[in-house]
Parts: structure tokens; sequence; C-alpha cells
């Protein structure tokens, strides 16, 4: 039981540190986080678009995850569970619809995938126990 808590804990640790990481630099620099995948903002309403899905909500992401590993586990692991569900299937459906991706999104459908099974998991388990 207390392993659970724990893993749970140090996961919702290090996703909030990888939202609140994406958030930051969205906000400051969004045309650098999406050059990776080939779009150009080039007006101020796909700037501030960017800021704030990118920027705004992953900072609040990162921001509750690191709160809910101390506080409420289930209900941000639960967040990431439907976050990254969301990513998978955006991401596969684009396969599906546009051909491969690029490396780097490729890497991401797989770090989202890893995540996703480890929140499920975790919050199975975590559900389980009460």
């Amino acid at each position: 039981m207390k392993a659970i808590k724990i893993s749970a804990t140090v996961f919702l640790a290090l996703m909030g540190l990888a939202f609140a990481k994406v958030g930051i630099e969205a906000l400051t620099n969004p045309q650098a986080v999406l050059a990776n995948v080939g779009i150009e903002l080039n007006n101020s309403s796909a700037l501030s678009s960017m800021r704030a899905v990118y920027g705004g909500m992953h900072l609040v992401f990162g921001l509750f995850c690191f709160w809910g590993a101390y506080k409420m586990r289930r209900e941000a692991l639960g967040l990431v569970t439907l976050y990254t569900i969301g990513f998978v299937v955006g991401r596969l459906s684009g396969v599906v619809a546009d051909g491969a991706p690029n490396a780097f999104v490729s890497q991401w459908l797989v770090t989202e995938s890893i995540s996703l099974a480890i929140a499920a998991f975790l919050l199975f388990k975590l559900r389980k126990q009460e």
C-alpha cells in the first residue's frame, strides 16, 4: 500500500515537472516550443493561442500534479490519465490520417503512451486500496 502511494507521489511530481517545464517554455517562447514540429506562429493570435494551450494550461496542469502528489493523488492521476489518452488518441489518429510523424513527435507518442500506462496502473491500484 505504501509503495503505491510513494510511486504515485513520485510519478505525479515528475509529471508536474514535465507539464510545468513545457508551460513555462511556451509562455516565454511559444515559437521555440512549436518549431520542433514545423509550426510557424506568424501573428499575435497564433502566439496567444499557443501561450494559452501549451503555456498556461500546461503550467496549471503541472502545478495541480505537484499539489495532487500530496493532497489528491487519485484526482491528479485521473487528470494525467485523461490528458495522455487525449494525446495518444490524437497522435494515433494523425498517423492513420496523415502518415508517420517526425522523430520528435514519435518520441512523444511513446512517452505519452508510457505515461498513460503508468498513470492508469497507479490509479487502478490506489482505487483498489480504498
